[in-house]
């Protein structure tokens, strides 16, 4: 086809019919209506659709219902486009209600697209086994666009399917402003149903899935084999309590992106899960309104990174590498006890200075079970006789046994490894103890903080000279 009307019409010189005829047809825009469709809603128009798809690379459906009982196919480059939710394409012989979903599915996709460069705009799908389907059944299924598109009551809403063939992938596929409203399965499904490759590198902006009440019993977005920056911006899924996962990332998949994902369901539906195999996918600024969890990961191999996403945690980096880093300030959630006989150690501060001015004060550690990895320190604050002790929930205390702070400035820095609490540093003076010597008797020491005397300190140094003697250490 000529790229301009100059080529064609050039002055002085004679006009060349059929180039002039190729020029104009592949500029016209077909409607159904000029090969017998009836947009009535009750009349087929399949064989409309494809004799306007046939005539021109452009059909458009004026406002209308326009049945079909098999599916809308999209060749290379061909548009298929509405005037906006008055152009309805019916895949199913029952009509939209929008009271209530209608699940008649007679088990065709209202529109397949085959081959790359096509476009779906600005109408209403209504019924399906999908709404939409992308496999490079001709060709490689690249480049084509989905916008402003409304898809009701199909069984999956978009589908992108890797196919049979690795040299026609489905890849680079944009589809955006786009509501996926009560799926019966999935809302959009990334997937390879034979031997071709993974659908990679395709992006969704702007693209709702929401079951509206109605039953559903997958994942509003369902990437189960999708690699290489797949990526999801600004979309939302608000799905039913029976569904599967708002987003679910399937065990074929890696490198994929989400972005300011809006999670929501009244039931146990977590934000988003993910599957054992999945790795490298990076989540940004997830907000999950569910009630399940905001990132479910099923195997916690915790194979992906995720910023200001997730609950309690909002950041989970992997390997990360500064060659400089600059902190003006370095601030610890610290707490401070004063007054208290007793005292549970709130886990999420990591700092606790406690004063035991006014009487003894015991300090409990948690649970240790839900807090592998956190450090707490534990610091006696004032300078009066009466000591803080460290003890633990159950009994004992960090490395069984409680710890006695009795001194201003006494301290102990403690870590849980899930089963108990260890300590890690320390300053105070350990309680009395019994050792061992090299003539098989034994002695106590004790020191001065647990209530000993000058004598019982000369007394053990006394015991050790001897012991040292005996062994021909000292003459």
């Amino acid at each position: 086809m000529p790229a301009a009307i100059d080529d064609v019409l050039i002055p002085g010189q004679p006009v060349d019919k059929q180039r002039l005829r190729d020029y104009l047809r592949g500029r016209e825009i077909a409607v159904p209506q000029s090969y017998g469709g009836i947009p009535d809603g009750v009349s087929d128009c399949s064989d409309a659709i494809e004799a306007a798809l046939a005539a021109a690379p452009t059909v458009l459906l004026v406002p209308g219902t326009y049945r079909v009982s098999q599916p809308v196919v999209l060749g290379y480059g061909q548009t298929l486009m509405g005037v906006g939710e008055g152009s309805v394409l019916q895949a199913r012989p029952d009509p939209f209600d929008g009271a209530a979903p209608l699940y008649s599915q007679t088990g065709w996709n209202a529109v397949e697209v085959v081959d790359g460069y096509a476009a779906i705009r600005n109408l209403r799908i209504v019924g399906g086994a999908s709404g939409i389907k992308l496999f490079g059944r001709d060709g490689p299924c690249v480049k084509t666009v989905i916008e402003n598109v409304s898809i009701w009551d199909a069984v999956i809403g978009i589908v992108l399917d890797g196919y049979d063939n690795p040299d026609r992938p489905c890849y680079w596929n944009h589809i955006a402003r786009a509501l996926i409203a009560r799926p019966q399965l999935h809302g959009v499904l990334l997937t390879v149903d034979s031997t071709g490759d993974t659908p990679n590198a395709n992006k969704f902006h702007d693209v709702r899935v929401y079951s509206l009440a109605a039953p559903m019993s997958g994942c509003g977005f369902f990437v189960s084999a999708g690699r290489f920056n797949n990526s999801f911006v600004d979309c939302e899924a608000n799905l039913h309590p029976g569904a599967e996962a708002c987003f679910r990332l399937g065990f074929s998949t890696d490198q994929n992106l989400i972005v300011n994902f809006y999670a929501e369901s009244l039931g146990p539906v977590p934000g988003i899960r993910i599957d054992g195999g999945s790795q490298n996918t990076a989540i940004l600024n997830l907000f999950s309104a569910t009630g399940g969890a905001p990132i479910w990961d099923t195997t916690g191999a915790g194979r992906y990174t995720a910023f200001n996403a997730g609950h309690p945690v909002k950041n989970h980096l992997k390997r990360t590498e500064l060659t400089e880093a600059r902190i003006g300030r370095l601030e610890l959630e610290t707490a401070f006890t004063e007054g208290m006989a007793s005292v549970t150690l709130d886990p999420a501060r990591a700092v606790h200075l406690i004063s035991a001015w006014t009487g003894p004060v015991t300090a409990e550690l948690p649970d240790p079970h839900p807090h592998n990895g956190v450090v707490l320190v534990v610091k006696k604050s004032d300078s009066g006789p009466h000591a803080v002790t460290v003890t633990q929930a159950g009994g004992g205390g960090p490395d069984a046994d409680p710890v006695r702070l009795g001194r201003r400035g006494d301290h102990v820095v403690v870590v849980s490894n899930g089963a108990a609490w260890h300590i890690i540093a320390a300053r105070y003076d350990r309680p009395a103890a019994v050792w061992p010597n090299p003539t098989g008797s034994a002695f106590t020491r004790s020191l001065n903080a647990d209530g000993s005397t000058l004598a019982d300190v000369r007394a053990v140094l006394r015991a050790l000279i001897l012991d040292l003697k005996t062994a021909g250490i000292l003459s």
